[in-house]
């Protein structure tokens, strides 16, 4: 399995699901007439948004008609896709912070980290669930999704622009992991000579 590419391909699914998302976003709130304002009711969107999303992505780590699970890709799928939600994460943070320096305390623009760490995990568990149930990822509105990523990925000009960001996705997610493992090498490193330093320390008191 080639996980540059699957970082790639994934990439560009997320890019055109977000894509696909902004207008059933901008639906619901023509709809509500911009009547859900709360915090709460933004993150039960959310909450929407993620586990249909994770559903599609499930969807797309099933190879062939009879639905049976790439164990081998099945890793690294779960792999990006926590990248990917730590970046949202860090994201809405930072976006939160800057607007509070700035003293902007719109509605909309309000993090609440407690709700954003239990969507990401409900996400997660509802991957987990899907592996146990498969059949359960088949509803029309996850294979309407599907279909509807495939076909605009296929489209010309707007599918080039997808992959486009499907290639600066991979390099984020790249970017990511090197850092991630330079961070563990650091405190791996770190605690080594601190365990070596305390046994010499011992050593010149038994002296």
């Amino acid at each position: 399995m080639d996980i540059f590419k699957l970082t790639f391909q994934l990439g560009v699914f997320f890019a055109i699901y977000s894509f696909i998302w902004f207008f059933i976003d901008t639906g619901i709130k023509f709809i509500t007439s911009g009547t859900v304002k709360s915090q709460f009711g933004e993150y039960v969107i959310k909450c929407f948004k993620y586990l249909f999303l994770v559903n599609v992505i499930f969807l797309f780590s099933i190879e062939g008609d009879d639905k049976t699970i790439n164990i081998e890709s099945l890793v690294p799928v779960v792999c990006i896709l926590m990248l990917y939600f730590i970046g949202k994460f860090q994201k809405n943070q930072n976006t939160n912070a800057l607007f509070s320096r700035m003293g902007v305390q719109s509605q909309k623009k309000q993090f609440n980290a407690r709700y954003e760490i239990i969507l990401i995990a409900m996400s997660f568990l509802a991957f987990g669930f899907l592996i146990f149930d498969p059949s359960i990822a088949n509803n029309p509105i996850a294979l309407w999704f599907k279909e509807s990523i495939i076909d605009i990925e296929s489209t010309a000009i707007i599918g080039f622009i997808f992959k486009v960001i499907g290639f600066f996705f991979l390099l984020d997610i790249l970017s990511k992991t090197i850092n991630a493992f330079q961070y563990i090498i650091v405190k791996l490193t770190s605690v080594s000579k601190g365990n070596g330093q305390d046994r010499f320390d011992d050593f010149e008191e038994v002296e």
